[in-house]
C-alpha cells in the first residue's frame, strides 16, 4: 500500500512538473513568435504589439495621432489624411477602451504630435469603470489613485497574465481558424468586397488587390465570418470588408449621471498630456441608429479645455457599416474625410 501511494504522489509531482515547463515553453514560445511578428511593417491587433509597431516606425512630430479601440483601428484610414495634407498615425486598437490607454501615454509624449484625438462612445462617459483585461503597471497607478478595489482587481489580472498564452489567445484562435478554413472547399466571388446579390457571403479572393481596395498595403487578410475580411496594413491600419448588419428594436435610452470613476480616470489620462503644447480633442463616435440621448454642454463643462467633437448621430449610409459597431472600408473613406475637414 506504501509502495502504491509512494508511486501515485510521484506520479502526482512529474505530471504538475511536466505541465509546469509545457508552460513556460509554451510562454517562452509565444514571446519570441510575437517578437518576430512586430516590426515596422508588421503587428498583431493587440495593445503590446501596437506600441512595439508604434515605436518601430517612430512617429515624431505627427500632425495626429487617433487613440481609440477597433472602432479607431478600423474606421481611420491614414491615406485619406494624407490626401489631405494631414500626417497622422492610427493608434486604435482592437478590444482596448480608455481604460488602455495610459499605456500608450509615454510613447506618445515622446513623440510630440500636434495633436492628440481620442476617440469613445459617448455611453462609456456614463457606464461603470472596467478593469482593463491586460492592464500595465502605468494602469494600475491609475487604480490606485481612483479606486483601491479596482485597483487590487487589476493587480490581480496583472499576475494572471503573466502567462502569455492568455494575451495571444485571440491571435491564436483566428490562426487556426484560418488553416482549418483552407481546408474548405469554396467558390470564390470575382467581386468578392461587394455583397453577393441575394447573399451576404464573402470569400478570400487572391484575383483581388486588396492594397488598391484598402488604399494602405496590406500584409495581413483573414477571413474572421461568413460575411467579414479584416485586413491588416503596414501604416498600423485596419479595414473590413462585407456587410451583415443585424436589425435591432431601437429602444431610446437617456444618459443622465456621468460615471465618476470613468470621468476621473480620463481626466488623469488627459492630464498626462501636455495641453500647452499638444491640442487635445475628444470625438464621440458614430452609432448606428444612435439610440442614446444625453447633455452635450453637461459633458463639455466636464472637459473645459478639450474639443469635443460630438459625432454620435454622424449620418452615413447602412450599407457603409460592416456591422453594428464598425465602418466598413467605404464607410471608413467617407468618415475619415469628413474627419479630415475638421482637423485640419
Amino acid at each position: 500500500m506504501n509502495f502504491y501511494t509512494l508511486t501515485f504522489k510521484k506520479k502526482i509531482l512529474i505530471a504538475f512538473t511536466l505541465i509546469l515547463a509545457s508552460l513556460t515553453i509554451l510562454d517562452i514560445g509565444l514571446y519570441f513568435v510575437a517578437k518576430r511578428k512586430t516590426t515596422k511593417t508588421t503587428y498583431i491587433n493587440d495593445k503590446f504589439s501596437k506600441i512595439n509597431h508604434f515605436k518601430l516606425n517612430n512617429p515624431k512630430n505627427k500632425d495626429i495621432i487617433f487613440i481609440g479601440s477597433s472602432r479607431t483601428f478600423y474606421q481611420i484610414s491614414t491615406n485619406t489624411f494624407r490626401k489631405n495634407n494631414i500626417n497622422i498615425y492610427n493608434f486604435g486598437i482592437s478590444g482596448a477602451q480608455f481604460e488602455d490607454y495610459p499605456a500608450l501615454m509615454p510613447y506618445i509624449k515622446t513623440a510630440n504630435p500636434k495633436e492628440v484625438v481620442i476617440s469613445l462612445s459617448v455611453n462609456r462617459l456614463y457606464n461603470k469603470l472596467n478593469v482593463s483585461k491586460f492592464p500595465t503597471l502605468e494602469e494600475i497607478k491609475y487604480y490606485y489613485d481612483i479606486d483601491k478595489i479596482k485597483f487590487l482587481e487589476s493587480l490581480k489580472q496583472w499576475v494572471i497574465n503573466r502567462h502569455l498564452f492568455l494575451e495571444y489567445s485571440e491571435p491564436i484562435f483566428y490562426k487556426v481558424k484560418s488553416v482549418y478554413d483552407k481546408f474548405e472547399v469554396k467558390k470564390a466571388s470575382q467581386q468578392v468586397h461587394k455583397e453577393i446579390q441575394n447573399s451576404n457571403k464573402l470569400f478570400i479572393d487572391k484575383s483581388i488587390d486588396y492594397s488598391e481596395l484598402a488604399g494602405c498595403k496590406v500584409f495581413d487578410i483573414k477571413q474572421t465570418s461568413d460575411t467579414q475580411i479584416t485586413l491588416k496594413c503596414i501604416n498600423g491600419d485596419g479595414i473590413l470588408i462585407g456587410s451583415n448588419i443585424e436589425k435591432k428594436d431601437i429602444e431610446k435610452k437617456e444618459l443622465k449621471e456621468f460615471n465618476s470613476q470613468s470621468i476621473k480616470y480620463l481626466k488623469k489620462l488627459i492630464s498626462n498630456i501636455d495641453a500647452n503644447n499638444v491640442k487635445i480633442s475628444i470625438i464621440l463616435e458614430p452609432i448606428l441608429h444612435n439610440k442614446y440621448s444625453y447633455n452635450l454642454d453637461k459633458i463639455k463643462t466636464q472637459f473645459r479645455s478639450i474639443r469635443i467633437i460630438d459625432l454620435t448621430n454622424y449620418k452615413i449610409k447602412d450599407s457603409f457599416w460592416s456591422d453594428n459597431g464598425h465602418l466598413n472600408y467605404k464607410g471608413r473613406e467617407q468618415y475619415s474625410q469628413y474627419l479630415s475637414d475638421i482637423l485640419k
